[in-house]
């Protein structure tokens, strides 16, 4: 894995998020760099927190979906999103 969450859980339930979360790692070009984290979002907020501290690119597959969360869910830079990004918040907004 070059950039994400490595989620330590037990039981046999395949979600997505599992409930029993005992260990959530964050991995940054293939090594883990924080972890003992007990909750899926906490984590997920650190890795964001070390792409833009350390100024790195976000994977291309991922790109979008990571350019979302940074700027319209968590607010950081809102107005440096791409067009894109920009679209898609707009068209949430007009929902509401």
């Amino acid at each position: 894995m070059q950039l994400g969450l490595l989620i330590g859980y037990e039981g046999d339930n395949q979600d997505a998020f599992p409930r029993e979360v005992f260990n959530v790692a964050v991995v940054v070009e293939e090594n883990v760099v924080l972890h003992n984290f007990k909750d899926v979002p906490s984590s997920f907020a650190m890795l964001l927190g070390i792409i833009y501290c350390v100024n790195l690119e976000y994977p291309r597959a991922v790109k979008y979906s990571f350019e979302f969360l940074q700027m319209v869910v968590m607010k950081i830079k809102p107005d440096q999103a791409s067009a894109r990004v920009h679209g898609i918040r707009n068209k949430l907004l007009r929902q509401n």
